[in-house]
């Protein structure tokens, strides 16, 4: 568990950069679209504004629960399109086992355990998504052999991360 909350904080101090100010209101407003949009989607996951890395700016961090899984969200927006994509490939080039996604953004992105990390750009906005199973603490959990508890982590924080980012971009083009 210990490793998921380290790739959690990782996922929040990426080599995306800082954009500058689109501005806090702006961000805010993203945060309202954002959350309303998921909800809608997913009943039953508790919201909670989360806050930037000390020095951060211009991010907007969400975190979603249910039960014991866990989803961190964290958007960047850049100053422009070219600069986002510019970022976006930067990091893509030091992320070698970085996996092509379709239907996310103009260009998206899994990575790590499972896949259970999502880069997606949307315009000039990046948008990151990690997601955390506890699955030892399901209800059935102990009628699984670990075989299965770790097929059943896999495959959940590769369906979530994927499913929230879906839900994400969506949100970012509503009016």
């Amino acid at each position: 568990m210990g490793y998921r909350i380290f790739l959690l904080i990782l996922i929040a101090v990426l080599p995306i950069g800082h954009g500058r100010a689109q501005g806090q209101e702006d961000l805010d407003s993203l945060d309202d679209k954002i959350s309303h949009h998921v909800a809608t989607k997913m009943p039953g996951w508790a919201h909670k504004r989360g806050e930037p890395i000390k020095g951060s700016k211009n991010v907007l961090v969400e975190f979603w629960q249910f039960s014991n899984r866990v989803v961190k969200i964290s958007i960047v927006p850049q100053k422009s399109v070219e600069e986002a994509r510019e970022k976006m490939q930067s990091f893509i080039r030091n992320t070698k086992e970085a996996e092509p996604l379709k239907g996310f953004g103009d260009e998206a992105y899994s990575w790590g355990y499972a896949g259970s990390n999502v880069i997606f750009r949307r315009g000039k906005i990046a948008v990151f998504v990690s997601t955390v199973a506890d699955v030892d603490e399901d209800p059935d959990a102990r009628m699984l052999n670990q075989v299965e508890r770790s097929e059943r982590e896999r495959s959940e924080i590769k369906r979530l991360s994927k499913e929230f980012a879906k839900h994400v971009a969506s949100a970012i083009d509503l009016p």
